[in-house]
């Protein structure tokens, strides 16, 4: 089974990486409002402005050592196998390697779902929706998400059930 594992697109690595950039930019205007309510309002604050500063300091360098190898480490653990009855979704980052089995007689609904920056990129997400908990596979191109989720339908359609 592992050797029929589909790895996902390589643009999903640039995708990962401009997502945390923005997620940094978000945490760094945090900091930055903190220290500007500590000089306006609070000036014998000192410790804000220390907490801020470190807090700013761990986000970048985070931010700078996922871009720069978490995304490829993340990209080297993730990908998915279609059976003929059950989809595996393999996922992982520097600190897991884990999968998931997911029998496709128990298959709800799939969702297909691009945003803005995945567009830019041709990507697409997969979200597999059974009656415990959703799956999702991100970093597909469109058409393979499109023929993916048509898969996982038909597969699904073959059971007894009429959800999917």
């Amino acid at each position: 089974m592992e050797q029929q594992l589909q790895k996902l697109h390589p643009n999903v690595i640039r995708y990962w990486q401009i997502i945390q950039g923005i997620r940094t930019c978000k945490w760094l205007i945090g900091g930055i409002a903190l220290l500007v309510v500590k000089w306006i309002w609070l000036p014998s604050w000192d410790w804000l402005m220390i907490i801020s500063i470190l807090g700013m300091a761990f986000f970048i360098i985070k931010s700078l050592f996922f871009v720069f190898y978490g995304v490829y480490i993340k990209y080297s653990r993730r990908g998915y196998f279609l059976g003929t009855d059950e989809l595996m979704i393999r996922w992982g980052n520097v600190w897991s390697d884990n999968s998931t089995i997911i029998p496709l007689n128990r298959v709800q609904h799939v969702d297909q779902e691009q945003d803005i920056i995945a567009q830019r990129f041709g990507l697409s997400s997969l979200t597999i929706t059974t009656a415990g908990d959703d799956h999702s596979i991100i970093g597909l191109t469109e058409e393979d998400a499109i023929s993916l989720r048509r898969q996982i339908i038909e597969i699904a359609k073959l059971g007894d059930s009429d959800a999917y």
